[in-house]
């Protein structure tokens, strides 16, 4: 968390808690913004911090949400609830939106390194859990907003090269083959990267031999690993 308390150094002397949230983009009611401002740190759920970084309408101006930024890195940094993936949207939304504030602030670099940390931290390890990797559901969201964000797009796809795309190891092997499935199935429609990656035989195949001695030895874990290969028609052969 040291990224995070760099970057609440920056805040707190200069963004005190503001005292209202002016609802720019009109799109809350009033009794909605007093609600939130009436919790402390503390009580502020993902919800209410989802509202404080709306992406383009959010609760607050930027120097009013800004300072709730350290609370919501701290929410994103923490293990993987329900509401984490939305705020991260949100957040990573509206940092490409306040690049220019962010930077005067000398905020920008150091919240892309925060996001860079955690998706490599959450890739570090593979776990199944219920039939889904953990943590999928965050690290995917990372990807994918960092690769749709205002002045950021394309980071996601850097992240995959620099994390996952020599597959190298297991880890990595798995983590790849499960955002390329997601790539050709579900909604991570928007990278060069994964398409390149998804026609890339020899690297499919590396990361199927990595793979395939792990899985034989869990019977669920082959279960996951023999769908998934159907469905990225990876195999043997």
């Amino acid at each position: 968390m040291q990224t995070v308390d760099s970057i609440a150094m920056i805040i707190c002397p200069k963004y005190p808690r503001p005292s209202r949230l002016s609802d720019p983009g009109r799109d809350f009611a009033p009794e909605e913004l007093d609600a939130i401002l009436r919790k402390t740190d503390a009580e502020l759920t993902d919800t209410d911090l989802i509202c404080i970084f709306q992406g383009a309408l959010p609760a607050g101006d930027y120097p009013e949400s800004v300072y709730f930024l350290p609370l919501a890195l701290k929410r994103i940094g923490n293990e993987d609830g329900d509401g984490t993936p939305t705020l991260c949207e949100n957040l990573i939304r509206w940092i490409g939106i306040q690049k220019d504030r962010l930077e005067a602030d000398r905020l920008h670099d150091p919240l892309l390194m925060f996001f860079e940390e955690r998706f490599a931290e959450l890739v570090s390890s593979f776990v199944l859990q219920d039939d889904y990797p953990e943590h999928s559901g965050l690290a995917e969201t990372i990807f994918e907003a960092l690769n749709k964000a205002d002045n950021d797009r394309g980071r996601g796809d850097m992240l995959l090269k620099k994390y996952l795309g020599g597959a190298e190891t297991y880890e990595q092997a798995a983590w790849l083959i499960c955002f390329v499935e997601n790539h050709l199935y579900g909604i991570l429609r928007n990278s060069e990267y994964l398409r390149s990656a998804a026609a890339d035989k020899l690297l499919l195949r590396k990361a199927y031999d990595l793979i395939l001695p792990v899985a034989m030895a869990d019977e669920a874990l082959l279960r996951f690993w023999d769908r998934l290969f159907a469905r990225c028609a990876i195999g043997a052969g």
